[in-house]
């Protein structure tokens, strides 16, 4: 009995020691094959424009090629989806951004559970949030004071465009609404790209976006900013006050980036692209990169990242239960 047991006992062993090669060389070989980078909104926004920023850069450091892969819909949901059906090998990475915490609030049924379907790889930037107006088509407005007096002033209020239903920019402008008690309709795109699109050409009358979205128009003068949604004012846009500098009622919001991968990937790989999206973010050249496109690197690491995805998404969630917003989508 004692002979079965200690063979049993060592049985057990050898087996255990045999996945350990297995993990650690599907680490150490990792990448062998393309990386599919999801931006589950459309091209031209900060979501596409800081991922492409950040794949050219993640490729040099992994060796291997990474491909963006735009993948638009229901306010992200679907390019998420999209990503935590895939093979959980580290070869599949997706953007995360605040409109995906979201969507289990607002929708009938929630497309997902990001505290237990996706693991976070790390923090990778922040954008900054703008309401911007055409002057070419609202050359009163100014300020975030003109915009309230020209929403009451309107029989049918402004529109206002976002990156979709659901997203912080959606919520923002409702809460802004409800609090200085003006009419608002939300026109929402896929993505910022769209929005911006429609902007110029006067179809809608504002849009609070992400200012990667809007800054070469604003350097251009084609758009014109009128508030900034953080807490202190922007290096880009010196001039112009934030939202809460104009009405302390208001709520800051800034938008944060990070990548994920499907829930069961194995730590070692994940620790690896961790590693690897450190590095590429403390280059001064990629700093540089993004910093010239309105965003603010901010890389921290996926256990900063999974926290924060928790305590957001209950933000979010208190603010859509208060607000009875829900009922609106």
């Amino acid at each position: 009995m004692k002979k079965l047991l200690r063979h049993s006992i060592l049985s057990i062993g050898v087996l255990a020691s045999s996945f350990l090669p297995a993990i650690s060389t599907a680490a150490d070989n990792f990448p062998n094959k393309p990386i599919t980078y999801i931006v589950p909104f459309a091209p031209g926004g900060a979501s596409d424009i800081g991922g492409r920023i950040l794949s050219e850069a993640l490729s040099k450091e992994l060796k291997q090629t990474v491909v963006v892969e735009n993948k638009t819909g229901a306010a992200g949901t679907i390019g998420l989806g999209q990503l935590i059906r895939s093979a959980p090998d580290g070869h599949t990475l997706s953007i995360v951004v605040p409109p995906n915490l979201l969507a289990p609030y607002l929708m009938p049924t929630a497309p997902y559970d990001l505290s237990k379907d996706v693991k976070a790889v790390g923090l990778t930037y922040l954008t900054p949030t703008v309401i911007a107006i055409n002057p070419k088509f609202h050359p009163n407005i100014k300020d975030l004071n003109a915009l309230i007096q020209a929403a009451k002033d309107s029989k049918n209020g402004l529109n206002y465009a976002t990156v979709g239903v659901g997203s912080t920019g959606h919520l923002s402008m409702e809460l802004l609404a409800k609090d200085l008690n003006i009419k608002l309709e939300h026109i929402p795109f896929r993505g910022s790209s769209p929005g911006v699109t429609a902007l110029l050409a006067g179809e809608i009358d504002f849009m609070f976006s992400d200012i990667v979205s809007l800054l070469s128009h604003l350097d251009a003068g084609t758009l014109i900013p009128i508030a900034v949604g953080t807490d202190d004012r922007l290096s880009q846009l010196p001039n112009v006050p934030t939202i809460k500098e104009q009405n302390p009622k208001a709520n800051t919001i800034s938008t944060w980036t990070g990548i994920v991968v499907p829930a069961q990937t194995p730590d070692a790989i994940v620790d690896k692209l961790s590693a690897a999206l450190k590095k590429v973010l403390e280059s001064p050249e990629l700093q540089e990169r993004l910093t010239a496109i309105g965003a603010i690197p901010y890389y921290r690491d996926g256990a900063f990242m999974q926290k924060r995805i928790v305590d957001d998404s209950a933000f979010w969630n208190k603010i859509i239960q208060d607000n009875n917003l829900q009922q609106k989508n």
